[in-house]
């Protein structure tokens, strides 16, 4: 949704529980067989994935003002794919490993090996930032909000250390100051973070 925003593009937000697996109906699978959240429909056309939503976003509505979200340099481009794919193989992995047994009710805290897991995808993400001011360019790109909006909630259930990661940290804090995010992207994080922690504490309750 930052992703629209910031390109101008009309939409409608349809809000899906995934808790409740409202994404599961023979509807939505029907229009979205990977059954996940987010998924677009534009004039009859349905995607699901993030990541590829973006990208169409962007092919079909950017203006040349937007150029530098995905610029037509081929190396910067690679990059910025690169941390796409690592978002969505890796970073968002960590945070499915929390979320998925968190829905089923059987997830009190974070297991040693999970927070493991988050700290090493931390690590790379530093590691990234070591040569440019963000992710994959010293401007803005998609990768940035793509790993902001996985990055939120990570960090709303495991916090980034300063002492370990500044370069990641300060990353966060500029662009969780960009208007797009603190209304588009911060309330929904918040209600995710919330309601995970929730779900944690009332199995953490159902154990004594």
């Amino acid at each position: 949704m930052m992703v629209a925003e910031i390109l101008g593009v009309q939409y409608s937000n349809c809000e899906i529980n995934p808790v409740l697996r409202e994404q599961d109906t023979p509807e939505m699978t029907a229009k979205n067989p990977l059954r996940t959240i987010p998924y677009i429909e534009d004039d009859g056309f349905c995607l699901g994935d993030s990541h590829a939503i973006i990208l169409y976003l962007f092919d079909k509505y950017a203006k040349p003002e937007h150029d530098h979200l995905y610029p037509s340099n081929v190396k910067i481009r690679a990059k910025i794919n690169q941390i796409l794919f690592f978002d969505c193989g890796v970073l968002f992995a960590r945070l499915r490993s929390v979320m998925a047994p968190t829905y089923m009710g059987r997830l009190s805290e974070l297991s040693q090996s999970m927070k493991r897991n988050i700290e090493d995808a931390y690590r790379i993400i530093e590691a990234y930032l070591s040569n440019t001011l963000y992710i994959a360019d010293n401007n803005v790109t998609l990768a940035d909000y793509s790993v902001l909006a996985t990055m939120s909630s990570l960090h709303g259930l495991h916090p980034i250390d300063s002492n370990k990661y500044p370069k990641l940290l300060n990353w966060y804090k500029r662009m969780s100051s960009l208007p797009v995010c603190k209304t588009i992207n911060d309330p929904g994080a918040e209600l995710h973070v919330t309601g995970l922690k929730k779900l944690m504490e009332q199995r953490k309750l159902s154990k004594l």
